[in-house]
């Protein structure tokens, strides 16, 4: 009984040793091909919010509508050269491929999302500022008319010029820069590239907020 022991664990570790089964191969391939179709939708999916996207501008447009082509067909070729593969040595390497060669869900869609954020924020900005002058206006108005305009008089003021500085701050910088990031092996590279601009992002919206609340204080105070 001890002689089949041994037998039978010797011929386990002579097919271990001759590598892994065809199941195995293949399982492989199937679940590298799932991540590979799951990262194609996600580019679809950032190619409809760029097609979409009404504030973006043009030359963004076709800088993000190149890379996310670039992507797909690179991503679509990568698909075929996994179903083509008999060892998994080489798929193990494709799915290398996969994530450090295109970077989607670290890199791509931070480039999509912020280059649109970007341009939203500028848009918002320049048609806040039309905003700004109106109120001005109004106030100069309310002023020549006698009518106090906060309760030291310099209220309103005060809130145009504040909303005048949260409008300069609300720039997200970096975009080019981001845009210019090439995916690769180093993550933590790529992260550092997309932080500052994320940060920027969230101040702009930040300072947009803070320019709508002080419109709006001006209004309900030439309404008063």
């Amino acid at each position: 009984m001890r002689a089949v022991g041994i037998a039978v664990g010797a011929a386990l570790a002579v097919a271990n040793l001759a590598g892994p089964s065809t199941d195995s191969l293949a399982a492989l391939k199937q679940a590298t091909t799932v991540r590979i179709n799951t990262r194609t939708s996600t580019l679809n999916a950032l190619q409809t919010a760029v097609n979409g996207a009404a504030h973006l501008s043009p030359g963004n447009k076709s800088r993000l509508t190149a890379l996310l082509s670039a992507d797909l067909s690179g991503l679509a070729a990568l698909k075929t050269k996994v179903n083509g593969e008999t060892t998994v040595a080489a798929v193990r390497a494709d799915a290398t491929t996969m994530v450090t060669g295109y970077r989607v869900y670290l890199l791509v869609v931070a480039q999509v999302r912020l280059t649109i954020a970007a341009d939203v924020a500028g848009a918002a900005s320049l048609q806040l500022r039309q905003v700004h002058d109106k109120l001005a206006a109004a106030v100069a108005a309310a002023k020549q008319a006698g009518k106090d305009t906060g309760k030291d008089t310099g209220k309103a003021d005060a809130d145009l010029a504040d909303m005048l500085t949260q409008l300069d701050a609300a720039t997200v910088t970096g975009i080019g820069a981001l845009l210019d990031t090439q995916p690769g092996p180093d993550a933590q590279s790529i992260q550092s590239a997309v932080k500052p601009v994320r940060d920027s992002a969230h101040s702009a919206r930040t300072a947009l907020r803070q320019a709508v609340a002080d419109a709006k204080e001006v209004r309900s105070i030439l309404r008063t």
